[in-house]
């Protein structure tokens, strides 16, 4: 996909905004469409016409527009686009393809799993787990923490939280790849009715036999507007991927930021009260997801003064946003302890519901892995890094590094 200026009228600004290049460093590229235009129209062959949101105040406002729909239908489209096919491949509706009121009435019925009483609920044992799995990568030569770490965390959290067995997590990594792959194929259809499948069957089981899990708390119900099979298959659908995928990504790139800053890794070794602040720079800096998923616009209107038509698809740079020099001063630097204000999970009635689980994951396992090593550097040159593909999640695939453990003057 390309994107130009809708304001040079020579299309000299047409940057590649996919491909490895771009996911190693995507921030280059949106700093000059950022200082360039609020918004920067792509025209996609076999898509709708779309614009990348890449200005902080453009992307507030898209984000809490009215006029924005997440239903490509309301914006006289078929519907099936990109995130939104979940329901016509398969049948569910989940949270992030409707509009209130529909909206509202699910965001209600599971925000009680996400309070501040229930994340600290979980800080133990999701001490106890991270512990666990920071000892058992530290054995290794180079320890390897994307997959060894990184990933595994948010997996048992999420997994424990939902009752969803821990060992059916091969293949719902498998099927979470498929379903956000910036390509559409066979393997992502076989991913949506593998999982839905799935889903469905789990559900029966926690209607006949509740467990302490959030899922049996969902299916069991009793409430008058308890969600449908459908929206319970689409709830823990998305729960499943948003509860994993993107705090993945979070503690990848804060490991890989301490791992290239070696005053900041000192630093919150001398005082892990500190990272707490220091997850919420990262988020800003270097933040799980690229790009917002897709909305749509149900009426002609402006975007920081580019024209917007009626069924325009709108994608918003949260990356890009987050580095916004006209909200963030210096915004390219890690600065402990910056005033917040960032929109790394969102802004509005769509800002993610698990947003204080992934912010505690995320101390609680860098907290572990700080306690257990006295110095980390990468294992490999920055050019050898993976990159997720496309332009919705951003994080590093594998992490190996060098470390000396505490209290051992032996580097592994």
């Amino acid at each position: 996909m390309t994107t130009s200026n809708p304001r040079d009228e020579t299309g000299s600004l047409r940057p590649e905004l996919e491909g490895a290049a771009f996911q190693a460093d995507p921030y280059a590229l949106l700093h000059r469409l950022t200082e360039s235009a609020a918004a920067h129209r792509c025209e996609p062959a076999g898509a709708p016409p779309q614009l990348l949101i890449t200005g902080y105040e453009a992307a507030r406002q898209v984000l809490t527009d009215p006029r924005v729909s997440k239903r490509s239908e309301r914006a006289g489209l078929e519907p099936g686009w990109l995130m939104s096919g979940v329901r016509d491949e398969v049948g569910i509706d989940y949270m992030l393809t409707v509009d209130p009121p529909d909206h509202t009435r699910l965001r209600k019925l599971v925000t009680r799993a996400f309070t501040p009483q229930q994340i600290e609920a979980l800080r133990p044992r999701t001490r106890e787990i991270s512990e666990g799995l920071a000892d058992a990568v530290l054995t290794a030569r180079t320890p390897e923490l994307v997959d060894g770490f990184a990933v595994r965390v948010p997996i048992a959290v999420i997994c424990e939280l939902l009752g969803v067995p821990l060992n059916d997590w091969d293949r719902f990594r498998w099927a979470s790849e498929q379903i956000v792959s910036p390509v559409a194929g066979s393997d992502r259809e076989e991913a949506y009715v593998w999982m839905s499948g799935y889903l469905a069957e789990l559900i029966a089981g926690k209607r006949a036999e509740p467990g302490p899990d959030l899922l049996s708390a969902l299916a069991n119900d009793t409430v008058e507007d308890a969600l449908t099979d459908p929206e319970l298959v689409g709830m823990a659908f998305l729960l499943l991927i948003a509860g994993y995928e993107t705090t993945a990504n979070l503690i990848g790139a804060v490991l890989l930021g301490l791992a290239r800053q070696p005053d900041l890794f000192e630093a919150l070794r001398a005082d892990p009260a500190l990272v707490p602040t220091a997850v919420e720079e990262f988020l800003r800096l270097d933040g799980p997801v690229l790009t917002a998923t897709e909305r749509f616009a149900t009426e002609d209107m402006e975007i920081g003064e580019v024209p917007v038509r009626r069924g325009d698809m709108l994608l918003v740079s949260l990356a890009a946003a987050n580095r916004d020099p006209a909200r963030f001063e210096e915004p390219d630097s890690f600065r402990l302890g910056r005033s917040a204000g960032h929109i790394a999970f969102g802004h509005g009635v769509h800002h993610c519901l698990g947003a204080p689980l992934a912010r505690m994951e995320a101390a609680v396992a860098v907290t572990a892995l700080l306690e257990r090593v006295e110095s980390l550097e990468l294992a490999v040159d920055e050019a050898e890094l993976e990159w997720s593909p496309g332009l919705l999640m951003h994080g590093v695939r594998s992490l190996p590094v060098k470390v000396t453990a505490s209290g051992n003057a032996d580097s592994r």
